[in-house]
């Protein structure tokens, strides 16, 4: 009987510990609700060559902005299918556990491009992550995540740099 008793206690706390260290839950979203905000920040390149985006995206659309250093270059807005934003969310919601192994860059990265995701439902950020891609670091799981969203676009008409 007490061993019995002891085995339970036992197995009780490793599942406690098992599930207490593991990978940070999901997100659970309101598709309705959310909105999924993603960040490319490109190198340091000269003018001419430097792109950079936001894609801001919704439950019924999607809009990007490419700059150069923050002067407005592109703006386009896409209607959002149904099955690309439930795809978005089920990205979105399972970041937490995607990216918490992404870490600052190291002091003395420089260069690189930078990805940042920031995920709100009903208006309050839920989930934000930057990440460096520098110094043989990813960003992945940002990308990811993006992707859906950036294939509503034609992305190499919108970062092209000459006509």
């Amino acid at each position: 009987m007490r061993r019995r008793i002891a085995f339970t206690v036992i197995t009780a706390v490793c599942i406690g510990l098992a599930t207490a260290c593991g990978a940070p839950a999901d997100l659970q979203l309101n598709p309705a609700e959310t909105t999924v905000e993603y960040n490319f920040r490109d190198s340091s390149v000269p003018p001419r060559y430097h792109r950079s985006y936001v894609i801001k995206a919704s439950a019924t659309e999607a809009s990007i902005t490419v700059d150069s250093y923050g002067d407005v270059l592109r703006q386009e807005t896409a209607a959002m299918p149904a099955e690309t934003w439930a795809k978005v969310i089920e990205l979105a919601g399972t970041l937490p556990g995607r990216s918490h192994d992404i870490a600052a860059p190291k002091p003395g990265c420089t260069g690189g491009s930078a990805s940042k995701v920031n995920v709100l439902d009903g208006g309050q950020v839920r989930y934000s992550k930057s990440a460096e891609n520098c110094g043989g670091r990813s960003d992945e799981p940002l990308t990811e995540t993006a992707a859906p969203l950036e294939r509503l676009f034609d992305m190499n008409d919108l970062l092209k740099t000459s006509d």
